[in-house]
């Protein structure tokens, strides 16, 4: 069985239609006609997620695009069918499953002395039987193509999991930015959708030195005996130039046997589909690829902050709204958030390929984590816009402006809330956050609006400034209607209308003398 050849991915057209292609490089089925492949149908979010990085990967390590030209030649037009299978078997013997050695993602070992753990402990929010999100035992037999894609799953976003567990290559739980063209004319192709994710040669800058740069085994460790990480062992840690660069696609920090000896027909508890074999257990066995924290991923922005290891913007609590999004479209220069390497190619070198009407946005997705305990799984989609690179400087620093006097001001909204709710609001309990979701939401379309006026002004600093004092005049307006709105709720302890009112003059006073709103602008 192998997951390049095999028909076990179902997609869909343009017209709606699903196929369950045979051989993955059909991805490509009509890709000339006017109903192209524009999906990955999958029976879990991060599954697809995952999906998305799989076939990222894939291309980036057989099909990468010498320099820019050739980048935009298959954007334009798109390979063969039997160039990209071509290109795609040129590493068949990766993608074997249900195989003995060496398998996907797999260790090289058999680890037949392991003890067997229950499948679904490959899923991330399943976290070995204490779930979060599913029942338990629902998830009891997995078809070999699923538990596969599973596995991948678990290894790139691979949490904390015990004593010797290693985290992912770009640590537990990380972020995945992608960028997706604009489809609000007319749906892209899943050509498009990928291939504005990948990279030139050029832009992957090989390192002068690689270890066996034409050996399979340096791109995919499964091929090879695992580079384990006894502390104080040789390969304790793994860096860059150690392996292939294209390594940071395929890393696998856990080392997993799936139990394949033990298999039985029946439905798969995944994909709800029939399936000649089922896999209910793996072995694993501590102590596998320990990733330095040198790698970078293309696809994840990170935080560098001074003299200071380098670390994975990560899902966070309340998920994603504008107050991101500076960090992850441009850089946010205070906070020290890096964006994505992709992010950086795509407003260097691609915004002045791609016709105006697909120019993309940004899909992001991941786990928020407590350590080992996934709290939820998070994914929200972000606008770009056509960002000049002259003053870049300049609209980086207003739009931090804007964002820390939201930031500032949802803040003043809880702590006066919780003025108006409480007699002893230092002493109350309980966590009263949904009230910053909620700003954050009827905010966000004016954000964007301000933006976009912002983005497409040349040192107009009059009309820059009158931006920034409406930006000031909505947040007032929405923090006042939302106090009142839930001053008097039923979180209200005991109705003290007179409380209410000295919070809410203590709001008026933060909305204008707050320091962030100060900063924004003056009359």
């Amino acid at each position: 069985m192998n997951l390049l050849e095999d028909q076990w991915l179902k997609v869909i057209h343009k017209d709606s239609q699903y196929q369950q292609i045979q051989g993955l490089w059909n991805i490509l089925d009509q890709i000339d006609s006017n109903n192209p492949v524009v999906d990955i149908i999958s029976p879990r979010a991060d599954f697809k997620g995952a999906l998305y990085q799989f076939f990222i990967g894939l291309i980036q390590t057989t099909f990468a695009p010498e320099d820019e030209d050739e980048w935009e030649e298959f954007w334009y037009s798109p390979p063969t069918t039997e160039q990209l299978k071509t290109a795609f078997l040129t590493v068949k013997e990766a993608f074997e499953i249900n195989t003995n050695n060496p398998a996907f993602m797999q260790d090289y070992e058999l680890l037949n002395d392991k003890k067997e753990v229950d499948i679904a402990a490959l899923l991330v929010d399943t976290m070995g039987g204490g779930t979060f999100f599913i029942k338990e035992g629902v998830t009891k037999n997995m078809s070999p193509y699923w538990a596969n894609i599973a596995l991948f799953t678990l290894q790139i976003n691979a949490p904390a999991g015990g004593s010797g567990h290693r985290t992912s290559l770009r640590g537990g739980g990380p972020l995945t930015t992608l960028l997706l063209p604009n489809e609000t004319e007319n749906p892209a192709s899943l050509w498009q959708k990928l291939w504005l994710n990948i990279l030139t040669q050029e832009e992957i800058e090989l390192p002068s030195k690689i270890v066996s740069p034409t050996s399979l085994s340096s791109i995919f460790p499964w091929l090879a005996p695992t580079r384990t990480s006894e502390k104080g062992g040789k390969t304790f840690e793994t860096y860059p130039e150690q392996v292939h660069p294209y390594q940071v696609y395929w890393g696998m920090p856990r080392r997993i046997r799936l139990n394949i000896e033990k298999t039985d027909e029946g439905q798969c508890d995944v994909s709800h589909e029939q399936s000649a074999q089922l896999i209910s257990c793996y072995r694993t066995q501590n102590l596998g690829v320990n990733y330095s924290s040198t790698w970078f991923h293309p696809l994840t922005p990170y935080v560098r902050l001074p003299n200071k290891e380098p670390y994975s913007v990560k899902a966070q609590v309340g998920g994603f709204s504008y107050r991101h999004w500076l960090g992850l479209v441009l850089d946010d220069v205070k906070n020290h958030k890096q964006k994505a390497k992709i992010m950086t190619v795509y407003l260097k070198s691609r915004k002045g390929i791609i016709e105006a009407e697909k120019q993309p946005r940004l899909w992001l997705f991941g786990y928020d984590m407590d350590n080992m305990k996934p709290r939820c799984w998070y994914e929200s989609t972000l606008p770009i816009f056509d960002i000049p690179s002259e003053n870049l400087d300049e609209l980086q620093n207003n739009i931090a402006k804007m964002i820390n006097a939201a930031t500032e001001v949802a803040l003043d909204i809880r702590s006066t809330l919780k003025q108006a709710w409480f007699i002893s609001p230092k002493e109350a309990k309980g966590d009263i956050n949904f009230t910053d979701s909620q700003f954050w939401e009827q905010t966000e379309t004016k954000f964007y609006q301000l933006l976009e006026q912002l983005i497409q002004l040349k040192d107009d600093e009059d009309k820059e400034n009158q931006l920034r004092i409406e930006w000031k005049q909505h947040l007032r307006q929405q923090a006042l209607t939302l106090f009142d709105h839930w001053a008097l709720s039923s979180n209200n302890e005991d109705g003290d209308m007179k409380r209410v009112v000295i919070a809410r003059r203590q709001l008026e006073i933060f909305l204008y003398a707050g320091k962030q709103m100060k900063a924004l602008a003056t009359y």
